[in-house]
């Protein structure tokens, strides 16, 4: 999300700024976003040269934290003629008033700054960048109608930005289905991987994993009515969802007995995981594309997590860890990497090792890393809500890079997936 509970609102601009110097690069494919007449600069101007420079130092001043000096370094570059540099010149004065307590003067820097550039590339970056001025000061209605305008009429990946605004505002108002609904489209009309996709993939994620995890009702949950003899193990299968999803959807306790009647509420999915390697990332979908990413820790050089397709085994709570050479070592132990959650990897192809899984860690700081002998590690945290998500038989594809629309299912002929009474897989060893 833009709002981050630290770090301030640098994510928001950092990105403002990558697509204010993407959209002059590429400004041939950009819609040329008008706004009045269009007037250019009447500065006197700065050399290109001398105008990024006075844009770098600004922005090092200002990280720094000497605000005061960051706006009299930035002058040169507020006088550039070059759109590419008087975009991004404009963004870092907004920063710079913003920091030195000017908020008022920050929108009105905004506002001069599109007027300037009615008719550039950089226009619509100018346009987001004023929405989320006015949307961070309860000002609900001016903001409202920037990130219309941008959803309407810019490019694909401003159209994305608008829609995490109009997201965030629909989240503050308690509508979280309609939020997740917004986040959802950003995600599929940004580019794959570019940074409104990503800003947008956060927050769809977490709404996504709350809707299918609390109990009101939403457009794709069920209604599953509990017949004498059923018990949720019983349910889950019937329904190819986990019994801890029907806990946590309903509010269940442990060994809670249910009576015929009761109403459960469900969400079928036929979920799939990919991992890819070379951002050490897994992504879970539905039938809609990205239904949440995370974060993984991956094979280090010399142990490098093979690529294949896989399907999720017996899946074990608190696993007991059998490293090599050392004996079981029991859950909850602090030298016991699995953590709190180990999901097997059962290959489907042929020469695929299989002592992988994916599991917890008892070293944060290595998720997001190539940190471990092969398997992919998470956050517990992270781990656990993919426990209670995917059920055993889960395809897992393990590749290089993920393109969406790949194929992910092990083709005809390969190995079968794990029979409903299979005994659990071979110890957890790879960690």
């Amino acid at each position: 999300m833009f709002f981050r509970k630290s770090g301030g609102d640098g994510g928001l601009f950092r990105i403002l700024a990558v697509l204010v110097v993407l959209s002059a690069i590429g400004g041939a494919g950009l819609y040329a976003y008008r706004h009045g007449a269009g007037r250019v600069l009447q500065l006197a101007a700065s050399s290109p040269e001398t105008a990024a420079k006075a844009l770098e130092d600004a922005r090092g001043l200002l990280a720094g934290g000497n605000p005061d000096a960051a706006h009299t370094a930035l002058k040169p570059a507020l006088r550039a003629r070059e759109p590419r540099v008087a975009g991004p010149a404009v963004l870092c004065l907004a920063d710079i008033l913003n920091a030195q307590g000017k908020p008022a003067e920050a929108v009105a820097a905004l506002e001069k700054g599109m007027d300037d550039l009615a008719a550039t590339p950089e226009y619509p970056v100018l346009v987001a960048r004023l929405a989320f001025e006015h949307e961070r000061a309860g000002r609900k209605e001016e903001a409202g109608a920037l990130y219309g305008q941008l959803r309407e009429n810019a490019p694909p990946e401003m159209q994305a930005m608008a829609l995490c605004g109009l997201g965030r505002m629909k989240e503050a108002e308690g509508d979280l289905t309609g939020a997740r609904d917004l986040f959802r489209d950003a995600a599929e009309r940004a580019p794959w991987d570019s940074p409104a996709w990503n800003e947008a993939l956060g927050p769809l994620g977490r709404l996504n994993v709350q809707l299918i995890f609390t109990p009101g009702e939403t457009p794709e949950s069920k209604v599953y009515t509990v017949e004498r003899g059923d018990t949720l193990i019983s349910i889950g299968i019937k329904l190819n969802t986990t019994q801890a999803l029907l806990m946590r959807a309903n509010n269940l306790s442990d060994g809670q007995t249910l009576s015929p009647g009761q109403r459960l509420k469900y969400t079928p999915k036929d979920f799939h995981l990919v991992i890819e390697r070379s951002t050490c990332r897994i992504f879970l979908l539905d039938s809609r594309g990205v239904f949440k990413m995370y974060r993984t820790g991956l094979g280090m050089p010399g142990h490098e997590t093979t690529p294949g397709k896989y399907i999720i085994g017996v899946k074990e709570k608190d696993p007991v860890w059998h490293k090599q050479g050392a004996g079981p070592i029991p859950a909850g132990d602090p030298a016991n990497e699995l953590g709190t959650r180990w999901m097997p990897l059962v290959p489907q192809e042929p020469n695929l090792p299989k002592d992988l899984g994916i599991h917890g860690t008892i070293a944060p700081d290595s998720v997001g890393q190539f940190s471990s002998h092969g398997c992919a590690r998470m956050l517990n945290e992270e781990v656990e809500e993919l426990w209670d998500l995917v059920v055993r038989s889960t395809p897992v594809a393990i590749v290089e890079k993920y393109t969406p629309g790949m194929p992910l299912e092990p083709g005809a002929g390969d190995a079968q997936g794990v029979p409903a009474e299979s005994p659990p897989a071979e110890a957890p060893a790879a960690a």
